[in-house]
């Protein structure tokens, strides 16, 4: 049964920015909008258009937030990178390179029993972006001798998109995590995490 699989980032991908840029991949059974997001839409007050994202959300949205979507099934994998602490490499990589590189492994990382022909949907992805992804991991799949990850992969506006958004809320939440140890939000969904990669 294929699966979809909700790629976002936080951070900026760039050498001079913050050190720590993360990736997530949130897996979910469909592509559909969430029933979860509209009730809590109903709930706080908020247009049914309302766009969660972790940094611009409040305190009490996110408490909301995280407590309604624990019901959902979902999977969480994520990449937590300190560029600081690069090999010498990896640091001249920035911008497209840097997340192709980053997304490259994250992804190979997962066995082919876990992500196989599977839907890759990337937030307000450039077909540049999209483009470089593919053939990186058509590249690496045909060296490694395994089943390509994604027969798709397809660029998505989270302002229409709940599983977006909730992949949004999540990278937001274990970066915040990582980084500054607070693990009010990730607490609440960390049996749902199925790699969590410290680089």
């Amino acid at each position: 049964m294929t699966q979809y699989h909700y790629f976002d980032e936080s951070g900026d991908p760039g050498q001079k920015s913050n050190h720590y840029f993360a990736l997530a991949l949130v897996q979910l059974p469909g592509h559909v909008p969430l029933s979860e997001l509209a009730v809590i839409r109903q709930v706080l007050h908020l247009s049914s258009a309302f766009e969660f994202k972790f940094h611009s959300t409040t305190s009490v949205q996110k408490e909301v937030f995280f407590r309604a979507v624990q019901p959902l099934a979902f999977r969480v994998r994520s990449a937590v990178i300190d560029k600081a602490r690069l090999e010498p490499s990896l640091t001249a990589l920035c911008g497209i390179d840097f997340i192709v590189e980053w997304t490259t492994c994250l992804i190979l990382r997962a066995s082919e029993l876990d992500i196989a022909n599977d839907v890759l949907v990337m937030d307000g992805a450039v077909p540049s972006l999209r483009r470089a992804l593919r053939i990186r991991l058509s590249e690496e799949c045909r060296q490694l001798g395994r089943e390509r990850p994604f027969a798709k992969i397809i660029g998505a506006d989270s302002k229409r998109d709940d599983n977006l958004q909730l992949a949004d809320m999540v990278v937001g939440a274990m970066r915040q995590y990582v980084v500054a140890g607070d693990s009010k939000y990730y607490q609440t969904f960390s049996e749902k995490i199925v790699d969590l990669w410290q680089v």
